[in-house]
């Protein structure tokens, strides 16, 4: 799909903790809320907002000083963390499927680590690196991203955002990917290229330990794409060694972008799982589902 519409769909805004997130909202039952990555906002997940509405109630909100929201001075990974679980709170979501996709995905895990009560389950594609999980083996991997978020960060600072977004994407899908974006895609990315420089100059700060991460029992799914940057891939790697209770799938053909590269098969591969936990599925769908390349 090269589209992303808000036909019919209004935008609302909850306060959270002092600032105002625009989201919108639709369809009825069990609660999916969806959660952005980079660059991005809540029109990331219209291909699963369209396809899920029509068994769940679905949610998609536009983090702090994402588009449309306003700028805000505060960017760390801990305060995104708070915001999620005073938007879950202030919409009163006792218990919500969450869907996060790369930075967004490292929030929705913070959030379970703090707030287990809030989490019916987790659904993670690629989580923005946790460094403290990863040994010798990832170091290095760690180091030549690290190389690539320093340049985009000088080019930013100079004011050159679109040069340093492409710099960005290309770090972490693993080729020049901008120019190959469909426009709709093209022009979200640029509404929130604001939010780049803020995100890296606190991009590793989450001193959160596979120790702790030991604490979070709810049912996880991580998603890699089968053509992800090794870093990515074995990030997913590290965290299932850490999570009790998750297992990997892996989506075809598609690096970091995952939902928007392949949303069909994204949508299926989150489709079982829920299906999995809510005890619906078919016995042997488990297995299927991870051993399967979708």
């Amino acid at each position: 799909m090269n589209t992303i519409e808000l036909t019919n769909i209004p935008v609302k805004q909850a306060e959270v903790n002092g600032t105002k997130l625009a989201y919108i909202e639709q369809g009825s039952g069990e609660t999916i809320v969806f959660i952005h990555g980079e660059v991005s906002d809540f029109r990331t997940w219209m291909e699963q907002f369209s396809a899920f509405s029509k068994d769940y109630r679905v949610i998609s909100y536009s983090r702090r000083s994402h588009y449309p929201n306003e700028n805000d001075s505060n960017y760390t990974r801990a305060l995104h963390t708070s915001d999620l679980v005073e938007f879950l709170k202030t919409l009163n979501l006792e218990k919500a499927h969450l869907v996060g996709h790369s930075y967004g995905a490292s929030i929705v895990l913070m959030a379970a680590l703090e707030n287990p009560e809030l989490v019916e389950s987790l659904v993670l594609g690629e989580p923005s690196p946790f460094p403290e999980l990863f040994d010798e083996e990832g170091m290095p991997l760690l180091s030549g991203q690290k190389k690539g978020f320093d340049l985009a960060v000088r080019l930013a600072r100079i004011g050159d955002k679109k040069t340093a977004v492409r710099e960005f994407l290309h770090t972490i899908v693993g080729i020049d990917v901008l120019g190959l974006l469909p426009a709709p895609r093209r022009r979200v990315v640029s509404e929130n290229a604001g939010t780049l420089l803020p995100m890296l100059q606190n991009y590793y700060d989450s001193p959160v330990s596979g120790e702790e991460l030991k604490n979070v029992k709810t049912p996880t799914l991580l998603i890699t794409g089968e053509l992800s940057p090794a870093i990515a891939r074995l990030g997913n790697k590290m965290l299932k060694r850490s999570l009790p209770n998750a297992e990997i799938a892996i989506l075809k053909g598609v690096s970091h972008g995952l939902q928007m590269e392949n949303p069909k098969g994204f949508n299926q591969i989150v489709e079982d799982f829920l299906a999995i936990n809510k005890n619906t599925a078919d016995p042997a769908k488990k297995q299927q589902l991870y051993e399967a390349i979708f």
